[in-house]
């Protein structure tokens, strides 16, 4: 148990818990989901909580929840709350998690218990949508702590969340003359997998039986692509079919693709087998519904190399390469994002996992997207799959690294070895839950040792006051907050609120408020 952490909460965290942000639909999945499920049975299994305090929208999501906990931790505690009480509950851990980049929101909702009642904590998924980058725009202004942070997936999303924050506080710079900043922390945490799911027993063996089940011939050099099969939002891959058609005709008779994933639509998945068919006619391939989610581990297994030339802003980390590696196969990536940080190739300081293909794109990519996104001009999806289309992947470099996996089934093996030792070392969960854990008690500190005249006092944020203050200019006169009146009789009350207009309005009569004493003078029941 970590050292002064209560004990039903050695994880002391409350977590915003909405049901479509950690759990897979199989018939589209989309990453944030797999993420979002994968580090949901890592914290039920090495978070060590046996209280589990959680933000919902509805009481709903609170049961399935607490079903999803009962799984793993029998006898276990569920405290949920509604939104508007969020900040009690994370008061009582410390901190609270929500499973997206937008700080400023809460760092404002914040304010009325003050911002320095508990850290809060985001992670980065996506980083080219307006809403995010609006967001990150709005750090520099919003009521952000340093006890605060955001966790980055890899090195290149914290170099990216960096600029944003660093073109904004420059700009306000010029524009109002100001010199302090504060940022969250921006830590680098990868996500995890589980790496048991994909580790086949006994690797020769696993690759009999999972090519006979999946009707490959056992001599058959199998390329895998797994994932999102859309066109827009994660790959284009008319370059590399190309390139797997050419050495298919070449110096790879035997070549042959293995395909998993699913389509966001029909169109879409007509689309990939029309495209296929035309750009690679003689290529055999397999194609295998992503949502047979129990063929997720025998695809890889069946494989020898694993493919991902992801081209598109919207990837960020990519999960695909540690199933993969997990899986004991070299993974042949475009130099992107988080693969850079995943995927080793030889002649770096690490034992080699893969390759990885130089990707290139132009000064200037993106400046008319970026004005439809600021206009709402444009739609997102086809935002991402306009710049996709400017970003380009080395197919020079990737036929020549391909070409040298299929020939070599010794630096297939060995680079297969150090895929799964790299990952039970750096991207199994209960490795990165523990950065977690780590993080966190770090926030803490911060935050228990801040300079007390720092922090702000509970309060509403400035924009947002109480109508006495943002709008009593519209009245008269303001009564003083001393102004107590003698109450009426009570029965009165009741008959005066009775009438169709205001029987609508039944928490008027359940504090002493101004709400209230104000009534009183409009109904006449008091007078000045």
């Amino acid at each position: 148990m970590s050292k002064g952490l209560p004990s039903e909460q050695q994880l002391p965290l409350a977590m915003l818990m909405a049901r479509n942000g950690f759990e897979v639909n199989p018939s589209q999945p989309l990453g944030r989901q797999s993420a979002g499920a994968s580090f949901l049975e890592a914290y039920f299994r090495f978070s060590g909580n046996q209280l589990h305090r959680i933000i919902v929208p509805k009481k709903k999501e609170a049961k399935w929840f607490h079903q999803q906990a009962e799984h793993w931790i029998p006898g276990c505690r569920t405290q949920a709350v509604k939104i508007e009480h969020w900040g009690n509950i994370s008061k009582a851990s410390g901190c609270f998690y929500t499973p997206d980049p937008i700080l400023d929101t809460w760092a404002w909702r914040r304010m009325p218990w003050g911002d320095a009642a508990f850290s809060l904590l985001g992670v980065v998924h996506t980083l080219c949508s307006e809403k995010v980058q609006r967001s990150l725009g709005q750090f520099s202004s919003a009521p952000i702590r340093n006890w605060d942070a955001l966790i980055c997936t890899s090195i290149a999303a914290q170099k990216a969340v960096t600029g944003f924050l660093e073109r904004q506080e420059e700009w306000i710079k010029q524009r109002h003359g100001s010199s302090r900043f504060e940022r969250p922390a921006l830590p680098v945490i990868p996500l995890g997998i589980h790496p048991e799911d994909w580790e086949p027993k006994n690797q020769k063996e696993a690759k009999f039986r999972a090519r006979k089940d999946l009707g490959i011939h056992a001599n058959a050099e199998i390329v895998l692509i797994a994932g999102r099969l859309d066109l827009m939002t994660k790959t284009q891959p008319a370059p590399m079919l190309r390139a797997l058609a050419e050495l298919q005709q070449s110096e790879h008779p035997n070549l042959e693709l293995l395909v998993y994933g699913e389509a966001p639509n029909p169109e879409m998945q007509k689309l990939w087998l029309k495209g296929a068919h035309q750009l690679a006619p003689l290529l055999k391939i397999h194609w295998v519904p992503g949502k047979e989610s129990s063929l997720a581990a025998k695809v890889r297994w069946a494989a020898d190399v694993f493919i991902s030339l992801s081209d598109n802003p919207q990837e960020t980390f990519g999960i695909t390469p540690l199933e993969a590696m997990a899986a004991g196969i070299p993974c042949l990536v475009s130099d992107w994002d988080g693969y850079r940080d995943t995927v080793i190739q030889p002649n770096e300081s690490e034992s080699a996992t893969g390759f990885r293909v130089p990707t290139r794109l132009k000064e200037g990519l993106g400046k008319e997207e970026a004005h439809g996104l600021l206009h709402n001009t444009i739609d997102y999806s086809l935002a991402v799959g306009q710049l996709a289309q400017g970003i380009a992947v080395d197919i020079k470099v990737f036929k020549e690294s391909l070409s040298i996996l299929l020939a070599s089934s010794d630096l297939r093996l060995a680079m297969g070895e150090a895929g799964r030792r790299r990952v039970r070392t750096n991207y199994s969960w209960h490795v990165i839950i523990e950065q977690w854990r780590d993080l966190i008690q770090e926030l803490n500190h911060r935050r228990k040792h801040y300079q007390f005249e720092s922090a702000t006092p509970p309060q509403l944020p400035p924009w947002l006051q109480d109508t006495s203050v943002s709008l009593g200019c519209f009245s008269s006169e303001i009564m003083p907050s001393n102004w107590l009146p003698p109450p009426p009789n009570q029965k009165l009350e009741q008959e005066v609120i009775s009438n169709p207009f205001q029987s609508w309005d039944t928490d008027l009569l359940k504090h002493r408020s101004a709400r209230r004493h104000g009534w009183w003078l409009k109904e006449g029941l008091v007078d000045l």
